[in-house]
């Protein structure tokens, strides 16, 4: 084990220099790269141990890199361990220095090299400092964001040495870490990857990252895959894409779903979304949909929606379905979701239940 030490690189005046994360309990090799496969295949024969191999590149608009949260010694720290935490493991501790001025605005992309193949795909914030777990750091400078795409389509593709599952998670991982991207050029996959025929498992992760991830590009490409496909499973999956869209329309197309749709379980999904993207102002049309469908799912998951909504808007509805719905399922739904609550207004209404 590598005694812990920290490796740090500040922002350059060179504009291809992106700033290196913070690095503890590991050595960093850093090289100036334009070919990623070159260099992933170079790290692959210097060790018999795992190696890790990272770049930086821009985020995606709205988004954030991520890191994780955790507790040391009664302490909350923020960091990952890339190789796990163990009891002897030090703590990671936060940047010194000077703050990058482009700190937070990148995603780091970290592939784990073990047995001549990649073992793990992780994304991070380039804020995030890491703890290496004594492992060598390739860190690749100079990547373009056309380049980070072009090697993460390659590894959507099988591998002869991979069982099913560790192809679907470094695959799923990639579409994730795509979707993330600044690049325009990351929707053109995506779309690509959401009418493809071949691996349904990648066809839903793409719709759902275009949901979470693209904007109105993304709204815009599920609504006309909604609106072409007639099967009914492609339909609710595509509903949850939907839902997972922040567009102004996004309420508005849902409401419309989860009032006309002809599949039961399709209307249902939608409307579990409505009042998660349209706010307050939608729930008088849910309540409507509660009233007048005839199908206890759709109410179920419509009294499930109104639910999500912030506590001073969601109590009063939960109240008075409790009270005043004639449907055994709806009221079953809103006491659960009052009992959940730590409202003063939805304790009160459990006690007296009780009582």
């Amino acid at each position: 084990m590598l005694r812990a030490a920290f490796f740090m690189i500040l922002l350059g005046s060179g504009a291809q220099q992106a700033p290196l994360p913070t690095i503890q309990n590991g050595r960093v090799d850093t090289r100036q790269a334009t070919s990623i496969e070159r260099e992933v295949a170079a790290a692959k024969t210097q060790s018999a141990d795992p190696v890790w191999v990272g770049w930086r590149v821009p985020v995606a608009d709205g988004q954030r890199g991520g890191c994780s949260t955790y507790n040391s010694d009664n302490v909350f720290r923020v960091g990952d361990y890339l190789e796990g935490q163990y009891a002897n493991t030090p703590a990671i501790a936060p940047p010194t220095g000077p703050v990058s001025i482009e700190g937070g605005s990148g995603l780091v992309m970290l592939l784990r090299l073990l047995d001549g193949r990649v073992d793990q795909l992780r994304v991070l914030g380039d804020d995030c400092p890491l703890d290496a777990g004594g492992r060598t750091v390739v860190w690749l400078q100079g990547v373009t964001p056309a380049e980070s795409l072009k090697y993460l389509e390659t590894l959507l593709k099988p591998v002869d040495s991979m069982t099913p599952a560790q192809e679907q998670r470094v695959s799923q991982s990639a579409v994730s870490a795509i979707a993330r991207h600044r690049d325009p050029a990351a929707d053109v996959i995506l779309d690509r990857l959401a009418t493809a025929d071949s691996d349904t498992s990648l066809r839903r992760a793409a719709r759902s990252s275009l949901g979470s991830n693209r904007g109105a590009h993304g709204f815009d490409t599920l609504k006309k895959l909604f609106d072409g496909e007639r099967f009914t499973d492609a339909r609710r999956q595509l509903v949850s894409a939907l839902g997972q869209t922040r567009q102004p329309a996004t309420a508005d197309v849902l409401l419309a779903i989860a009032k006309k749709d002809f599949d039961a379980n399709t209307r249902a999904e939608a409307v579990y979304w409505v009042p998660q993207r349209g706010g307050s102002r939608t729930v008088a049309e849910v309540t409507a949909i509660i009233a007048s469908d005839t199908n206890d799912n759709v109410k179920k998951r419509a009294v499930n929606g109104l639910a999500r909504l912030p506590g001073d808007e969601s109590v009063p509805v939960m109240l008075q379905l409790a009270r005043t719905s004639t449907v055994p399922s709806v009221r079953k739904e809103a006491v659960r979701a009052l009992g959940q609550s730590k409202d003063p207004r939805a304790i009160a209404y459990m006690e007296s239940l009780l009582k």
